[in-house]
């Protein structure tokens, strides 16, 4: 099955992010202009004189944020004037259910983070923690949402060109996807979690998800923020390190039983479909 990268998408969103100076903004969107690729946004906080607080802006935006629409919430965004138009990169929701107790949640996965032993990491056999996030959709999630699903859990970030590390890792979660839907393992999940929070927004996440042929009903990819993400990385002991422009990582996936217990675990970019569809059958 033929795999859209869509790294030239993102180049060109880095390269347009890159031809101004970005303006960081908030607003409540109040019409999606879908013909015009674009938000109609009541402006509420501007970092410069030329977007100003109250006044009413149209932005282009990708084809992510306008399939998750936005219409009627608040969302915080980066605008960049280019091509003779204002656009709206990193776009991600201030407002919707669960956004008050995403913040609550995750301090304090941060303050039991902050006291873990840097040697100790959840392994087979260990509950995950509870956090939330913010999925491809635009809505608020809690992990333990998924609670009474099993769910194949892995982490990745979109601008890697890695061959054999995220594109080969999300190319075998969307091979995952069809084998389980095709061996009736209908009720198995899938969750992906962004190592670049800053870039990853759900607009992208949806784009990137799409490229892969990814089905989004039960396959949940994720971004918060940085903070988040690196308590993360901690629990699950996946190491990254930013190196010349990008982020060079270890890697983990994991099989979550439907109690949120690791059931299995597999280190590496290299894991095959068929031993995750064994050990799914075992649950």
């Amino acid at each position: 099955m033929q795999r859209i990268r869509l790294i030239t998408l993102f180049f060109l969103l880095s390269v347009g992010g890159l031809s101004a100076a970005s303006i960081a903004v908030q607003g409540r969107v109040g019409e999606v202009l879908s013909d015009a690729g674009s938000l109609r946004i009541e402006l509420t906080q501007s970092a410069s004189a030329e977007l100003v607080a109250g006044d009413t802006v149209e932005f282009q935006v990708g084809a992510g944020d306008l399939e998750i629409g936005y219409a009627g919430r608040l969302i915080r965004a980066e605008a960049v004037y280019y091509s003779k138009a204002w656009h709206l990169e990193r776009v991600f929701p201030v407002d919707g259910i669960g956004a008050k107790a995403m913040v609550d949640i995750n301090k304090q996965l941060h303050n039991a983070t902050s006291m873990m032993s840097r040697r100790k990491s959840v392994r087979e056999g260990d509950y995950i923690p509870n956090f939330a996030m913010i999925d491809q959709h635009g809505d608020f999630l809690q992990i333990r949402n998924l609670r009474g699903k099993p769910f194949v859990m892995n982490f990745i970030f979109t601008r890697c060109q890695a061959a054999k590390m995220c594109p080969a890792s999300t190319t075998r979660m969307s091979d995952l996807q069809d084998a389980a839907r095709d061996t009736g393992l209908k009720g198995l999940h899938f969750v992906t979690i962004t190592f670049d929070p800053e870039f990853d927004s759900p607009g992208i996440l949806r784009q990137y998800a799409d490229g892969y042929e990814i089905e989004h009903d039960n396959f949940h990819l994720l971004t918060a923020t940085q903070t988040l993400v690196d308590d993360l990385l901690r629990q699950f002991g996946i190491l990254t390190m930013d190196e010349d422009g990008t982020i060079n990582h270890t890697m983990a996936t994991l099989l979550i039983d439907a109690n949120g217990r690791v059931a299995f675990r597999k280190e590496g970019s290299t894991w095959s479909v068929n031993e995750f569809i064994k050990e799914a059958k075992e649950l």
